[in-house]
């Protein structure tokens, strides 16, 4: 199958998130045996969270890879193309690579179908799983970073035995899928955490968070360490306050580590820190004027962007917001987050079946904005906030990862 086909059937697979959906770990526990058992080929850590898993697990792989180690990265969403989610030695995966083990991973599905050992087709992300852990096996990956796709304890990628386990903030998201309290989302999140695991490193967390995460982990043996949110850590090339909380937990999964048989240097963690690069989180794209990408697509990761702001604000004129989200996320929150600290905002819909549309926008959150206009796509959202920032405002690209995504395939776009 050409990697064109393998595209094909993954879409035939349907969404990552679509209603009905029911989150299991038997069907990718029998296709992961099916391939041989791949996810016991290499180490990992295996990171959860409602913002920041993804940052901090770029984080602990370039350390690791600093230090000498053969690493596989796994992270979710991607922002452009499929092969980002799977890193090997910190390069992805190339599409023939991809598109073979799309190829392995169907026929084990397809053999396990016929023989009555799956009750149903996988799902996207468990057969994307499945073959970014088959990769990393081939690949002889020696320590794989994780993050996990949707909570943590029924998400596919909980059939590891990591080494630790890590979780970023917790707060509201997904509440369809996993529960509408910070305290039931902690307890899905908090499903990593297994016996014989080193530790659990979590970053500051809400009372109602750390309560869940603190009895699952003594519950299951497992050190709980929260790290402080002033603790030091060696700079990074990611902006925001935010990542430097997530630096600090990184760092110290680098240093316990070493304690697992995978010694990670000090030396090797400044180097690795210094080269990290996470697209569509604080990223800045173009200049004149500049155009910055972020997908605060929760309340905590607006909150986050929001403290950036007030910052940013304090050498730079307020920013024009482009501004798009999907109908299930908590719109009004975000908007009134981010919506006051802009000079105008524009409201448009990322390409997706699931986005809300820039009218419905408009009408729920557009008061909240001292100047407010809609736009049918991102082209259009773009010429607008051009024209609004009059070549001297910056520009924030922000809300869905989906919006970020096409941003950054636009680029800079006609001046």
């Amino acid at each position: 199958m050409n990697a064109a086909a393998s595209l094909a059937y993954l879409d035939s697979l349907g969404h990552e998130l679509r209603p009905g959906r029911k989150f299991e770990l038997a069907a990718v526990a029998a296709l992961l045996d099916a391939l041989g058992a791949p996810q016991r080929a290499f180490a990992s850590v295996h990171v959860a969270g409602t913002n920041g898993k993804g940052s901090v697990a770029a984080l602990i792989e370039s350390a690791a890879r600093a230090a000498g180690f053969r690493t596989g990265l796994y992270t979710s969403p991607h922002l452009q193309r499929l092969s980002e989610r799977i890193r090997i030695a910190g390069v992805e995966i190339g599409l023939e690579e991809l598109a073979a083990g799309v190829d392995r991973v169907r026929a084990a599905a397809e053999r396990l179908l016929a023989q009555d050992r799956l009750p149903n087709p996988p799902a996207f992300f468990e057969v994307v799983t499945a073959v970014g852990f088959d990769a990393f096996a081939r690949a002889g990956v020696e320590l794989a970073v994780v993050e996990v796709g949707l909570g943590g304890r029924l998400d596919a990628t909980n059939v590891l035995a990591p080494l630790l386990a890590v979780i970023t903030p917790i707060g509201l998201d997904h509440e369809a899928y996993l529960g509408h309290t910070v305290a039931a989302i902690a307890g899905e999140k908090a499903g990593i955490i297994k016996p014989g695991q080193r530790a659990v490193v979590s970053s500051p967390q809400s009372e109602e968070a750390r309560a869940v995460l603190r009895a699952r982990a003594a519950a299951v043996g497992v050190e709980f360490l929260e790290i402080a949110p002033a603790a030091a850590a060696p700079p990074t090339p990611l902006p925001g306050r935010h990542q430097r909380e997530n630096a600090a937990v990184a760092a110290r999964v680098c240093a316990l580590l070493g304690e697992c048989g995978f010694p990670v240097p000090p030396a090797a963690v400044a180097c690795g820190f210094a080269a990290v690069a996470w697209p569509g989180r604080l990223e800045t794209i173009c200049s004149a004027p500049e155009i910055v990408l972020d997908g605060a697509h929760n309340p905590l990761a607006a909150r986050a962007l929001a403290a950036f702001l007030d910052e940013y604000r304090r050498s730079h004129p307020a920013p024009v917001l482009i501004f798009g989200s999907m109908r299930d996320k908590a719109v009004a929150e975000i908007c009134e987050w981010l919506f006051p600290r802009a000079a105008a905002v524009v409201l448009t819909a990322p390409r997706q079946h699931r986005a809300l549309a820039p009218e419905a926008l408009a009408r729920a959150c557009g008061a909240l904005a001292p100047h407010c206009e809609t736009a049918p796509d991102y082209p259009a959202a773009l010429a607008a906030a051009r024209r609004l920032a009059r070549g001297a405002a910056p520009i924030f690209v922000t809300g869905s990862l989906y919006l970020v995504g096409e941003a950054r395939d636009y680029g800079c776009g006609p001046a």
